[in-house]
């Protein structure tokens, strides 16, 4: 019952979809440590200060001020060079494995032999290496 009018008194969503997000992950994952912390307190006769004190539920403001720092923490190592480059690594792998898929499945169509149909499987191909090439670029400035 606390829960959900915890959950009812939480602060509007922001206009920005990502801080949204952020704060509904920590709100989701600090419930969660709560209620793991509530399911392991000791209940009945306990002797006094020998357990760990039980974790306690942010407040919205706190969860509203935490995410918004990860968020900013976040969009600045993607700025960073280290954070650039790490992007541009993953987009030529996910381009790489793109243009991966696309010729196998060429290379069936090529054992079962082409036909019309297969024109537009050269050209996803095609537009798949011209991604790869332009991942590849971009790695490439980011690392000279």
């Amino acid at each position: 019952m606390l829960y959900i009018l915890y959950t009812f008194c939480m602060p509007q969503p922001v206009a920005d979809p990502e801080l949204s997000a952020a704060y509904a992950a920590l709100d989701r994952a600090d419930a969660q440590v709560w209620r793991h912390g509530q399911d392991n307190r000791p209940w009945g006769v306990a002797w006094s200060g020998l357990g760990p004190e039980p974790p306690r539920r942010r407040t919205p403001d706190q969860l509203h001020a935490l995410a918004r720092d990860r968020l900013t923490s976040a969009r600045a190592w993607t700025q960073s060079p280290e954070g650039q480059l790490k992007t541009a690594l993953i987009d030529l792998q996910t381009a790489a494995r793109a243009l991966d898929h696309q010729a196998e499945a060429l290379r069936e169509a090529a054992s079962r032999g082409l036909g019309p149909q297969d024109a537009r499987r050269l050209t996803g191909l095609s537009q798949n290496a011209r991604a790869v090439l332009a991942a590849l670029r971009k790695v490439r400035s980011l690392l000279v």
